[in-house]
C-alpha cells in the first residue's frame, strides 16, 4: 500500500517547498537546517512510494535508510539549536552535522544488502552492523534528547521572562512531532509497516506547524506606548491645513489654520525595541538579538540592509533615533532584521496601508 508513504512525501515536501521560498527571500541557518530535514523526510518516503510500486533496488534501500533513519533527527536538532543557542549553534553545529552527514553516507554505502530479501522486505535487506547501528542511535538519542531537552529549558526560561511565547509553543510542536515519527517505527512490530507513515505523515505535519509557530509573532507581553506615535515622515510635527488665498468680505486674507496632527496606531515591535533593546548597551543588546535568533551580522551594509535598517530608523521616536544612531552599523543591522523577519508578521500576511481619499489640498507658494 503506497497512499501512506505517498501521503507523507507530499506534505514533507509542500512543507520543504514553503520553508525554501522562506529562506530563499531571507537566509538563515535555522532554515536552512528545516529544509534539509523536511527534504531527508520527503525522500525517504519517496523511496518508499518508488520500491513498493516499482521495486525496490539497492540504491534505493541505500537512500532511504541514510535519510530516513540516520539523519532527519540530527536536522531537526540542529534547526532547534539555532532556535534555542544560535551564537554557539553557529560556531560548531555545521560543522558537526557536516562530519556526521560524511560518517554516515560513507557507512551506508559500505553496509551490504541481502538480494535474496530486498524484493520482499525492501529496505529493511540492508545489513546493519555495529558501526551503523551505533551511528543511527547516537544521532537519533542526541538529537531526540537535545529536542525534548530544548521544550523543557525553552518553556521554563521563556516562561520565567514572559517572553516568545510563540516560540515556546513551536518547540514543544516540534519535539511532539519528532516523537511521533519515531513511535511510527516502535508500531511496525505489530506487523503493520503502513503505520509508519501515517505517523511520518501527522508527525510532519506538527513539525511543520511548530516551525510555524516559531515565525508568529509575539506581543502580548509588549506594553503601549505612553504618547501617540505619529506616521512616518511625520515626525511629531504640526501641519497646516492651506486655505486658498484671496480677498475676504473685509479685505483681509485668510491665513492658515493649524491642524491636529496625523497619529497612526502605534507599533508594538517598534516600542518593544526602543524599550527593551536601545535601552541596552551595544554588546548588551548585540546578545539579546542573538537569543532572539539574530546572530550578529557583518558590519558592512548591502543595499537591501541599508534600507532595513532606514526603514526602521524612520520608524523610531526623536529619542530613539538618537540611541539607534549611536549603536554600531551591525547592531543596527540585527535590530532591523529583528524587525523585519521577528516581530513582524510574515509579508504574506502584512496588510497594505491605505491611501488617502483627500483630494484638492492646495500647497502653499
Amino acid at each position: 500500500m503506497i497512499v501512506f508513504p505517498l501521503a507523507a512525501a507530499v506534505i514533507a515536501a509542500v512543507c520543504a517547498v514553503m520553508i525554501g521560498r522562506d529562506a530563499a527571500r531571507r537566509p538563515k541557518p535555522d532554515k536552512i537546517a528545516w529544509l534539509i530535514a523536511f527534504a531527508l523526510f520527503a525522500v525517504a518516503a519517496g523511496c518508499e512510494v518508488v520500491g513498493s510500486a516499482a521495486g525496490w533496488t539497492p540504491l534505493l534501500a541505500r537512500v532511504y535508510y541514510l535519510a530516513g533513519a540516520v539523519l532527519v533527527v540530527g536536522y531537526l536538532a540542529l534547526g532547534e539549536l539555532y532556535l534555542l543557542a544560535p551564537g554557539a549553534t553557529r560556531r560548531f553545529g555545521p560543522g558537526v552535522m557536516l562530519l556526521l552527514t560524511a560518517l554516515a553516507v560513507t557507512i551506508v554505502l559500505d553496509a551490504p544488502i541481502d538480494a535474496a530479501r530486498l524484493s520482499a522486505e525492501g529496505w529493511r535487506a540492508l545489513q546493519r552492523g555495529p558501526a551503523l547501528v551505533a551511528l543511527a542511535a547516537g544521532i537519533n538519542g542526541l538529537g531526540t534528547a537535545i529536542l525534548a531537552g530544548g521544550v523543557v529549558w525553552s518553556a521554563a526560561r521563556f516562561w520565567r521572562l514572559g517572553i516568545q511565547r510563540h516560540r515556546m509553543i513551536g518547540c514543544v510542536l516540534i519535539a511532539m512531532g519528532t516523537l511521533v515519527v519515531a513511535a511510527g517505527g516502535t508500531l511496525t512490530r505489530f506487523g503493520q509497516p503502513e503505520y509508519l507513515y501515517i505517523a511520518m505523515a501527522l508527525g510532519v505535519a506538527i513539525i511543520f506547524a511548530g516551525y510555524l509557530e516559531t515565525r508568529r509573532l509575539d506581543v502580548g507581553r509588549v506594553s503601549a506606548p505612553s504618547a501617540p506615535r505619529f506616521a512616518p515622515g511625520v515626525a511629531e510635527r504640526v501641519g497646516p491645513t492651506v486655505v486658498p488665498a484671496g480677498p475676504a468680505a473685509n479685505g483681509a486674507m485668510f491665513r492658515a489654520a493649524p491642524t491636529a496632527p496625523a497619529a497612526v496606531q502605534p507599533d508594538p515591535a517598534v516600542d518593544f525595541i526602543e524599550t527593551t533593546f536601545l535601552a541596552l548597551s551595544p554588546d548588551a543588546c548585540d546578545r539579546l538579538c542573538e537569543t532572539w535568533s539574530v546572530p550578529a551580522a557583518d558590519s558592512s551594509f548591502d543595499r537591501s540592509t541599508a534600507r532595513s535598517v532606514w526603514g526602521l530608523r524612520s520608524r523610531l521616536s526623536i529619542d530613539g533615533r538618537r540611541r539607534f544612531d549611536a549603536m554600531p552599523p551591525s547592531v543596527q543591522a540585527q535590530l532591523a532584521e529583528l524587525y523585519d523577519d521577528v516581530l513582524l508578521p510574515p509579508r504574506s500576511q502584512r496588510r497594505a496601508p491605505k491611501r488617502s481619499r483627500l483630494r484638492g489640498v492646495i500647497r502653499p507658494r
